[in-house]
């Protein structure tokens, strides 16, 4: 029988003339290459290097006895990342037998993008046998090449039987968009239509708006737009996706600013509400990735790869070349493709890649495209059923009745990629989120209350802020969207810690919900809130908060009486604050600061809700009154303890909001 393929640390043979910085951008016979088997003979090996970059670019050119290899590493990265000399950075290298070589920069720059090094020739010199080819990709991203590889992933996608995932349900009148743009045929009128409920096959347009204003239906302009769009009056990356829908056969597409009527306030909720089943019903979406406004195109050319000089021993040259990539595909198979550019950014966008049922990625470098079923790229043709970002959801709520707890860490998911990017209007925050939340409700028909699920208040109420140190000074928005114990409440990223199958197992929530309130502003029923509350029971301890700062850094220490000082995990900067009219009246407490509060020195009463227990630890709210009713209480951060702290613990009622 065949050896059972695994990863083995090489036995490493002595070579002669071995760069002991670049292992000769070979994968074998280094202290840390690995095969894929058990066998050295034919295995076929990895290696991944870290050099310094400052070391690199001194390295001396061939012809003055420096390394052939090096001086490759040197061509790549002077012609595609042209700042890199002279600094003290990590050049990262990964080499794969019979493959391309990545090389990347640990530079914000540039994040996600890696010089990719190859061969253009089948068989590669015995100086350099590991090296491999890479496919070719058109130099244009509007080439007839790019367009019959989309229509082709599109196909497979629609005939492929193992595509059940990615069978639409029959459109209703209920997600059918009400107007879309008739693109027609180049010689016919684009106007925009009232689709009256009709189902239609459509493409839609997921892009950023930038700072610039895009073309937009108004009430003033609705009609004259329903009549005949000039082609030359559109910005050119609606342009680009017009002819994208014309070559892959539709005549409809639905683009938000143009489809919704932008100042009615009872047309943007009502479509906006139906963003996410407008997204999962389109034939496909256009996703403008690498597009940071309307003005930049879609359909353009891309960078020429660069050839290398490369002599072998002997004074032949080699056909070396190399090409900038985004690095899009995923280190494991538990991770879908990862995307860079503007549109990965914005926080609208990621509904829209999360419940398309179909994409077309429109990156700087090639055309990727996924469905719910598959992922392929134009680098990387053949179809791969991996995971992918569309088929999250689905997935999830497929496995309800099985493991109902993976549709709540999908959910978690979601939010910690959420609550990473950028909106424009900062009370969009739930409603750029609600498509998801309906796609969830709709499966698990739990109340949703400001972010979080009742099914499962007591994980959801467990967040925490991301931030690093660097970024700790943060305060807390002045305009209210949504109440302390939610995510949303905060511009910050947050997580959800973890739970294994075992933890699942183990830990139980400490509190119950008696009732809970939400007050919607709008048509949106998961969107804009004006007010929203919780009324829980659960073990409580008063307690004191102390304010410190270490290194510029504020911190901030809970004392529970029969236990040691506990550093919380704060929501933001916090501040001391006194609560009540009259000097009999009057309460000391802690909230989250404001732009405009000076952080100081401070040591006040909070209040301590156990959320969840273990066998050993618990996991719960740090509380202050609030300041608009004194018998409610504001989130200001978490905190872990051993549960013996809270043996002593009251069951209390208690408001939060």
């Amino acid at each position: 029988m065949p050896p059972k393929k695994s990863l083995r640390r090489a036995v490493i043979q002595p070579r002669r003339n071995i760069c002991k910085t670049c292992n000769n951008l070979s994968p074998r016979d280094h202290a840390s290459s690995v095969y894929l088997t058990e066998r050295t003979k034919g295995a076929l090996a990895r290696l991944s290097l870290v050099l310094d970059a400052f070391e690199l670019s001194r390295s001396r050119l061939p012809k003055e006895g420096g390394c052939r290899f090096c001086n490759v590493l040197c061509q790549a990265l002077d012609a595609l990342f042209g700042d890199w000399r002279g600094t003290r950075q990590r050049v990262n290298v990964d080499i794969k037998e019979k493959g391309t070589i990545k090389v990347g920069l640990d530079q914000e720059a540039w994040r996600g993008e890696v010089v990719s090094i190859y061969t253009t020739k089948r068989k590669s010199s015995r100086s350099w046998s590991t090296l491999g080819t890479a496919r070719r990709i058109p130099l244009n991203s509007g080439s007839d090449d790019t367009f019959d590889f989309a229509r082709r992933s599109i196909q497979d996608c629609l005939t492929n039987p193992k595509h059940g995932a990615c069978i639409l349900p029959r459109n209703s009148s209920a997600s059918t968009p009400k107007r879309l743009l008739d693109v027609g045929r180049a010689t016919a009128p684009i106007r925009l239509i009232d689709t009256q409920g009709r189902a239609l096959e459509y493409a839609a347009l997921s892009h950023c708006w930038g700072t610039g204003s895009p073309l937009k239906t108004t009430k003033a302009n609705w009609r004259v737009l329903s009549h005949d769009i000039p082609f030359n009056s559109l910005p050119p990356l609606f342009q680009d996706a017009i002819v994208i829908t014309r070559q892959m056969g539709l005549r409809y597409i639905w683009i938000d600013s143009l489809c919704i009527i932008q100042d009615s306030a009872r047309d943007w909720e009502t479509e906006s509400f139906k963003m996410g089943s407008i997204y999962e019903n389109a034939y496909f979406t256009i996703s403008a990735t690498a597009s940071p406004d309307g003005a930049s195109r879609a359909l353009k050319d891309r960078e020429k790869p660069v050839k290398l000089n490369f002599e072998n021993l002997g004074g032949d040259e080699l056909e070396i070349r190399a090409r900038r990539v985004e690095d899009h595909h995923p280190s494991n198979k538990e991770d879908p493709a990862t995307l860079v550019g503007p549109l990965t950014t914005r926080a609208w966008a990621l509904q829209e890649h999360f419940l398309s049922t179909r994409i077309l990625h429109y990156t700087k470098t090639e055309l990727l495209f996924e469905c719910r079923t598959s992922f392929r790229c134009e680098c990387s043709p053949s179809r791969k059923s991996l995971p992918t970002t569309p088929a999250l959801i689905p997935k999830a709520t497929a496995k309800l009745n099985r493991d109902p707890k993976a549709v709540w860490d999908a959910w978690h998911r979601v939010v910690e990629q959420y609550s990473r990017r950028n909106l424009t209007h900062l009370n969009d925050k739930l409603p750029a989120i609600s498509g998801i939340a309906g796609q969830i409700q709709k499966a698990t028909s739990s109340r949703y209350i400001a972010g979080l699920w009742e099914a499962n208040l007591a994980w959801d109420l467990l967040w925490s802020t991301t931030t690093t140190a660097a970024d700790a000074q943060y305060f807390s928005p002045d305009k209210y969207r949504a109440p302390s114990f939610s995510w949303a409440s905060l511009d910050t990223p947050v997580a959800f810690a973890p739970l294994d199958q075992e933890e699942r197992l183990s830990v139980v929530s400490s509190i119950t919900l008696v009732s809970s309130s939400v007050s919607v502003t709008g048509l949106n029923p998961l969107g804009t809130l004006s007010d929203a509350s919780i009324h829980v029971r659960g073990p409580i301890m008063h307690a004191t908060l102390l304010s410190t700062q270490r290194g510029g850094i504020w911190e901030y220490v809970l004392f529970l009486k029969g236990s040691s000082a506990i550093t919380i995990q704060k929501d933001c900067l916090l501040v001391e604050d006194v609560i009540g009219g009259s000097s009999s009246g009057r309460a000391q407490t802690v909230r989250r600061a404001q732009c405009g509060d000076a952080p100081q020195d401070f040591k006040a009463s909070v209040l301590c809700l156990c959320v969840a227990r273990h066998d050993t630890w618990i996991s719960g709210l740090v509380l202050g009154l609030a300041r608009q009713d004194p018998d409610y209480w504001n989130r200001l951060g978490t905190f872990a303890a051993g549960s013996d702290v809270f043996q002593r613990a009251q069951e209390k009622e208690l408001h939060v909001t």
